[in-house]
């Protein structure tokens, strides 16, 4: 026992008994909401099983005796896959996953099922399992199964914590007993799998992720690596010439800054590979490959007569890169500093700016309308689905009369919407209810009554939404400075007259010519700098030429002159 009366070393209390650790009850809490997440995992894959079941005795019903098997004018598994993004606010790619993941837990894996639903094993190892044993014969599957989830959770219960590829080498070893064609099978479907993709990210970053045989992703890494060990070697000799310059001049080293972790170089390496580069050492010499960027400029339209579109659209252009994102002037301006060209789209971001009263009675819409269409749109806009647009249909949300066009679902951007391929066919097909808003927002009802609304994720969409917001802060300053315009009562707030605005001008400018005020200023305090402050010294904007003669290629393209 100790002295100040507390517990002793072994564990004891001070009457004697044994004190519980709390992190034992804390660890055994954790299990215990482990294992409660693991049986409610199973219930949720059970009810996305049992609604995919009644989607399609639905459709088995209201088929025809002519209908093909396996055919479907709305497939079953689509229609399952929108109730469940309805009901869980996840992506159409998740809910297929679950959807697909349920139906293949019950009807092929059975044990990995109620190893789930005793709460003894989590929905990341079950789809592991699973996908390991996807291409195995169906005559040896329930012996593979077993054997795999038996061994799986004797060893976890008995402590051993296996990792992602431990496991794979144990389900394996025990396919091949039974079917080691289904490993070869499943490699080869592997293989199928060979990509690359690009996709949108967040914060000006985007990313590029490839998939490769193993042979070829050992070739690319030992390129990538030797490269930015070629970049980091060029680096650190440069940092020692500017030391020694420093050094002999009697100064102290300059710290270059070049602090770049590994996979920054790697990125860099990567770029060097594609894009050439013209300082890599020891290069014979040959330029690089030209880089044409197509980049995409919204910014407000001009009537000719230098007035705009009279919209007061203060926004500023915005520069995009369609299949990237939405990236910096400065990082545009280097970018076309080293390119060897660019080709320049301006989108003017009015609502209906290209529409056109005698296309819009024809099914099909101009070019230029339905690239407006897939600028705003983003992806595909059904609700959770993530396709490009580029890769969607433009769909007419009221159905087009070809009959009489003049009746109704005009070809116009009110009435057009990007749609991939398989939800372009629900739309039409099914009874679900889509309704689009003139600013892009896009509502559906489903048959039985719950309403999910998506709204334009592509740079005209953003770009519409960030004016929207603008015009509502000036709208609210406006009601701050005075709430009621039209009242007359004695409640209206006073404003300076133009003589006081005029004297508070002169007066500030006064203040900065001398240093000293003649009076007091009541106008909005001058916040530029002094000349002699030694931050803006520092920070003073340094132009070049090529800077100059870019912006000046901008301005001829978002503002040119009226003729």
């Amino acid at each position: 026992m100790n002295e100040s009366g507390g517990d002793s070393v072994d564990g004891t209390s001070a009457d004697g008994t044994s004190a519980v650790d709390p992190l034992t009850g804390l660890t055994a809490a954790a299990r215990a909401g482990w294992a409660a997440e693991n049986r409610a995992s199973a219930q949720r894959l059970s009810a996305c099983y049992e609604l995919l079941r009644e989607c399609v005795r639905r459709d088995e019903a209201g088929a025809g005796h002519e209908s093909r098997p396996g055919h479907s004018v709305v497939d079953p598994f689509d229609v399952a896959t929108g109730y469940v993004v309805a009901a869980m606010a996840v992506s159409t790619l998740r809910a297929e996953s679950m959807v697909s993941f349920a139906a293949d837990l019950h009807q092929r894996y059975p044990a990995i099922l109620a190893a789930l639903a005793a709460g003894r094993m989590d929905q990341r190892a079950a789809e592991l399992l699973a996908r390991q044993m996807a291409t195995v014969d169906p005559e040896v599957l329930p012996l593979v199964q077993q054997g795999v989830v038996d061994d799986y959770l004797a060893a976890s219960e008995a402590g051993e914590r296996l990792g992602a590829q431990a496991i794979r080498d144990a389900v394996d070893s025990i396919i091949a007993r039974y079917d080691a064609d289904g490993i070869r099978r499943r490699k080869e479907d592997a293989s199928r799998a060979r990509g690359v993709r690009i996709n949108k990210g967040a914060d000006g970053m985007s990313t590029l992720s490839a998939t490769l045989a193993t042979e070829e992703a050992a070739v690319l890494a030992e390129a990538i690596d030797q490269r930015a060990a070629e970049h980091a070697a060029a680096d650190a000799d440069a940092a020692a010439a500017h030391a020694a310059a420093a050094e002999a001049a009697g100064e102290t080293p300059p710290d270059l800054g070049c602090h770049y972790s590994k996979a920054e170089r790697r990125a860099d390496a990567l770029l060097s590979l594609v894009c050439g580069d013209s300082l890599h050492p020891g290069s014979p010499g040959q330029p690089p490959a030209p880089l044409r960027p197509k980049v995409t400029v919204i910014a407000p339209g001009n009537s000719g007569d230098g007035a705009g579109d009279g919209t007061g659209d203060d926004c500023g252009a915005q520069v995009e890169f369609t299949r990237t994102g939405q990236a910096a002037l400065q990082a545009l301006l280097d970018m076309l500093v080293t390119s060897d060209g660019a080709s320049f789209e301006k989108v003017d971001p009015r609502v209906g700016a290209a529409d056109d009263a005698r296309r819009a009675l024809k099914y099909r819409p101009s070019a230029e309308l339905a690239r407006r269409i897939r600028l705003r749109d983003g992806t595909c806009r059904h609700p959770g689905c993530a396709v490009p647009a580029d890769d969607c249909d433009i769909d007419h949300v009221r159905p087009f009369d070809h009959a009489d066009p003049a009746r109704g679902g005009p070809t116009e951007e009110c009435n057009l919407m990007c749609l991939c391929r398989r939800h372009h066919r629900f739309k039409t097909f099914s009874d679900w209810i889509y309704d689009l808003q003139p600013d892009g927002s896009l509502t559906v009802i489903t048959p039985d009554g719950a309403t999910m609304m998506t709204r334009p994720s592509g740079p005209l969409g953003a770009y519409r939404r960030e004016h929207a917001r603008n015009e509502s802060r000036a709208w609210d300053r406006q009601q701050q400075r005075n709430p009621d315009p039209t009242t007359t009562s004695g409640d209206t707030r006073s404003e300076p007259t133009y003589w006081t605005r005029r004297a508070s001008r002169l007066n500030t400018e006064r203040a900065r010519t001398t240093g000293t005020a003649t009076g007091p200023a009541t106008g909005p305090d001058d916040t530029r700098p002094a000349a002699h402050s030694r931050w803006w010294q520092r920070n003073a904007p340094v132009t070049s030429k090529v800077e100059l003669d870019v912006r000046a290629l901008l301005d001829d393209i978002l503002d040119p002159p009226p003729f």
